[in-house]
């Protein structure tokens, strides 16, 4: 089998899988990932607010804990857990819960925060940036004529609580639609590499992804072609290694290793 190719720059991920996994069933609609620090994945399901752990070695469920008693329902769309090991969760309309981490079969109180994202744009995809403490959204879908033509992110500090997010980062959608050779480019996951500090941000709808430093200047993309159905999140692992998961539809969720190729 050739390599998929890289279309543009210099990856810090290795061109072909490293190893894969068929997912358990009850995460046939897994939505997003995130990295606890001390280095667990953590994945979340797609319209019930339960957060499994994931063992990376076998793909196997090794706790689930629930968001509220009842747990809470919403159109989930993106996990991330900041350096203290809050967990943040969101909704496509930008509705963010906030909780700590649960015993297996546990549900846990949260806080809920409406950043006013839902008159902004259809969210998919949520990261924790450390440097800055603030939680950052990407768009899939822009809803204002102000982002016609570009691919948006939002931050929201929970420091702050600040009452809406704001806009972080905008790239024309042509620039990351022309390296990745697709007509668009919807984002449906992001993460922020610890060590260069690199945005890692997949598009499930055009099979690419595609690594952005932190001013939005592109420093690679690629297509990710027949090895993924439907990349849905992507979490950075302790050693380095990405990890991308799929929708299953109706079939079982995937989970792909990618090594770490560059520092």
């Amino acid at each position: 089998m050739q390599p998929i190719p890289i279309t543009y720059g210099a990856s810090l991920f290795a061109a072909e899988p490293e190893t894969h996994w068929r997912l358990p069933k009850r995460l046939r609609e897994i939505s997003g990932l995130a990295l606890t620090p001390d280095g667990r994945v953590m994945g979340h399901d797609d319209e019930i607010g339960v957060i499994y752990q994931i063992d990376i070695l076998t793909g196997q469920i090794v706790k689930h804990f629930s968001v509220g008693d009842p747990v809470v329902r919403g159109d989930f769309e993106g996990l991330a857990i900041d350096g203290e090991g809050d967990f943040f969760l969101t909704t496509s309309a930008g509705r963010l819960y906030r909780f700590r981490e649960g015993l297996n079969h546990s549900h846990v109180a949260y806080e809920a925060y409406d950043t006013g994202l839902h008159q902004v744009g259809e969210i998919e995809g949520l990261a924790f940036h450390l440097a800055d403490e603030t939680v950052i959204f990407a768009c899939k879908t822009n809803y204002t004529h102000a982002l016609d033509g570009a691919v948006a992110f939002f931050a929201w500090s929970p420091r702050k609580l600040e009452r809406t997010a704001h806009p972080w980062l905008t790239i024309p959608v042509a620039q990351l639609a022309n390296a990745v050779g697709a007509a668009s480019f919807h984002p449906s996951s992001i993460e922020i590499d610890a060590e260069t500090g690199r945005l890692v941000v997949l598009a499930g709808r055009e099979h690419a992804m595609v690594e952005l430093d932190g001013q939005g200047l592109l420093l690679a993309a690629r297509s990710l072609g027949q090895h993924h159905r439907q990349a849905e999140g992507a979490s950075i692992l302790a050693d380095g290694a990405l990890l991308i998961t799929d929708e299953g539809g109706d079939a079982h969720a995937r989970m792909t290793r990618y090594a770490r190729a560059h520092a």
